[in-house]
Formats: C-alpha cells, structure tokens, sequence
C-alpha cells in the first residue's frame, strides 16, 4: 500500500536513504562512483537532512510510503528566483527536488507523489509549476514526461547542491514546464 503524507522530522533518515541512493543508482552514469559511493557524499546528505532546514515558507514537503518505509519525497513550493538564469520572480511553483528509493521505481509511489505535490501548488493558486531535471537523465525525464511535465527551452549547469560539498565536474540540467488545467 502506498501513502503520500507531509514529512515529518522523524522521517529525516529514511528521507537520506531515499536520496543518497536515488543518486548513487540514478546518476552512476553521470558521476563517478568514488563520489557517490563515498561516506562523505552518504554522511553529508544524512547530516543535512536530520538539521530539517528543508522545508522553506510557503513550501511543502511530501513523503511516499510504501508498507510503513518512507521510499522518496517530494519538495514544492513557489518558484525560486534562478540567477543561473538572471530571471526574476515569477509567478510559478516549483517542485524543488523530487526522489524515490531504487526499491520502489515502478511502485506507483512516483505517480501519486508528484499528483500530491502538483495538487499543493494547484491549491496555492498556481496555473503553471517548473522544475530543473538532469539532462542526461532520461529515466527522470521519460518520467517527467508521461507526468504532463515537457522541456521549456531554459538549460543551465549544475554544481551540485551547495551542502554536499564539491562535486566533481557541473552537469547539465534542463528545465520543465507545465500548466495545470
């Protein structure tokens, strides 16, 4: 049975398990393996999120569930002002980040936490939301798209979250769009 329910602090190392390994499996094409298989790549990702700065005003953090573990989560919130982009504040939400555990790709817990999130922005009164996706992700991607999400033209790189320490090397990232009905 699937659950999507807001994140709570108690859920903070269950979310780090999601994410570290959502990284590890997802972009070992991407990155090199002495960097995702580090403990320091696992022990800072944990660290950050048992100091639960993540959630911001006005945003929202969402869990999935699956058989009582929490398997992924998702951020959304008002779009941020992106200065890779010079853009200034839009109008838009934002999913902010967006991972499952390995374990539960094809679970349909992707499918009803992105639902949970987009419905969040739908509430705040956004017609249109954004989200930046790796650009040579395509099991992301495909994802995004089947979700009603397409590219919008806007690419940038990326470092690496700022918490992580340095990652080796920026990726390039693309942005997606799309409008709620």
């Amino acid at each position: 049975m699937i659950e999507i329910r807001v994140a709570l602090r108690d859920d903070a190392d269950q979310i780090a398990a999601a994410h570290i390994e959502g990284w590890r499996v997802g972009y070992r094409d991407l990155l090199p393996p002495e960097f995702l298989q580090s403990d320091e790549f696992a022990q800072v990702r944990l660290d950050r999120w048992r100091l639960w700065t993540w959630p911001s005003p006005g945003s929202e953090m969402y869990v999935a569930v699956v058989d009582g573990r929490v398997v992924g989560f998702g951020h959304a919130g008002p779009e941020r002002r992106d200065d890779r982009l010079d853009d200034e504040a839009t109008s838009r939400g934002e999913v902010f980040g967006f991972y499952l555990h390995p374990d539960a790709w094809g679970s349909g817990a992707a499918d009803q936490l992105m639902a949970t999130c987009a419905d969040f922005l739908i509430g705040l009164g956004f017609t249109e939301a954004v989200l930046w996706v790796l650009r040579d992700n395509p099991r992301a991607r495909g994802f995004y798209e089947r979700a009603g999400w397409s590219f919008n033209g806007c690419e940038a790189m990326f470092g690496g979250p700022q918490v992580m320490g340095t990652m080796p090397g920026e990726l390039a990232e693309v942005q997606y769009g799309i409008r709620f009905r």
